[in-house]
């Protein structure tokens, strides 16, 4: 019975998974993804689950992330939250970068 309710609930959390998509380069620093929530997974997650992966993608190539474009759509409980994102990965000393708000480096 243990066994039984531990399965239950594993299959309750996996209704409620985040999925990012690979990163795509869609230009010179520019890069595209889309984070997808499963079954009962909210708008806000997908979101944060989209700019966790582009802001870890940046960092692993030394750089930061600026956001460029966001959509959302899907509707809650009937079909799947979704977050595309489009994004730059810019080094601090960027002008792009500093011009959106960065930090310029001391």
């Amino acid at each position: 019975m243990k066994r039984l309710y531990a399965l239950v609930g594993i299959l309750c959390l996996g209704g409620c998974i985040t999925t990012p998509s690979n990163v795509v380069s869609v230009g010179k620093d520019t890069y595209q993804l889309s984070a997808t929530g499963v079954g009962f997974s909210t708008q806000s997650a997908a979101n944060m689950a989209a700019l966790e992966t582009a802001s870890g993608y940046c960092a692993n190539l030394g750089r930061k992330m600026l956001l460029k474009q966001a959509a959302e759509n899907g509707v809650y409980g009937f079909s799947p939250r979704r977050s595309d994102i489009t994004f730059m990965c810019l080094k601090e000393d960027d002008p792009a970068y500093q011009q959106a708000g960065g930090t310029k480096p001391q």
